[in-house]
């Protein structure tokens, strides 16, 4: 089987996958196969991205299954005149070979199993606002550029569950949100506008007690 990767391609997939997890399946990219269509896809876990792959005209018949190719065979791939990755699976000899029109590199693929990735897709969203890593964000904001976006890219929210983020092309890729819970937030006085600030209360005078009765003085008896 002979799938056309373009070098940027293969780069915005790993931008996604991960680059030290202790599940080596989740640091590659995988190309899922079905008799009918093949999609390269790589996720760490927290963001996914699944684009599908023109399969050569002269290619063999496609054979089903999931192919892990390693990520050091695929960050050594340099593009050439910008001409596409010519990435080869042979599912007898489970090797890939990627030819980027100079040189060729043949790789055994990996024996790990890959995560059903469809399960986690949302194929409809609630529109209910979530976080995210702010990191993650950014990291589709790489991947958006590196597939010919001129913008951002743009992240239909589903509340607690899977986001979707909207990218050039027929990519789609998948963002898991962080928990919403409220939390506290530490203000220090510098950030709060004056307006803001409670004048500090003025005590009241204290009473002051009215002077006692003075007896007015007794009368003195006339002297006889």
């Amino acid at each position: 089987m002979q799938f056309h990767i373009p070098a940027d391609t293969i780069k915005a997939l790993l931008v996604i996958a991960a680059k030290s997890d202790i599940r080596h399946y989740l640091n590659s990219m995988c190309i899922d196969v079905r008799a009918t269509d093949a999609v390269a896809v790589a996720t760490d876990g927290h963001k996914l991205l699944a684009l599908p792959l023109t399969v050569t005209d002269d290619a063999p018949a496609l054979v089903p299954g999931c192919y892990i190719i390693r990520r050091e065979a695929l960050e050594g791939v340099k593009a050439v005149l910008k001409r596409p990755i010519l990435v080869t699976i042979d599912p007898t000899t489970r090797t890939a070979t990627i030819d980027n029109g100079n040189a060729a590199t043949t790789t055994p693929l990996m024996d790990d199993k890959y995560p059903d990735w469809r399960r986690v897709v949302p194929l409809a969203v609630s529109g209910e606002v979530s976080q995210f890593n702010a990191e993650y964000v950014g990291a589709f904001g790489k991947v958006h550029k590196l597939l010919g976006g001129a913008y951002s890219p743009s992240i239909r929210h589903n509340g607690d569950n899977a986001a979707r983020v909207i990218l050039p092309g027929d990519a789609v890729g998948v963002l898991m949100p962080m928990r919403g819970d409220p939390q506290p937030l530490d203000n220090p006085s510098w950030l709060v506008p004056p307006s803001a600030i409670e004048p500090a209360e003025v005590p009241e005078p204290a009473e002051v007690p009215e002077p006692a009765d003075v007896p007015e003085p007794a009368e003195v008896a006339e002297v006889a």
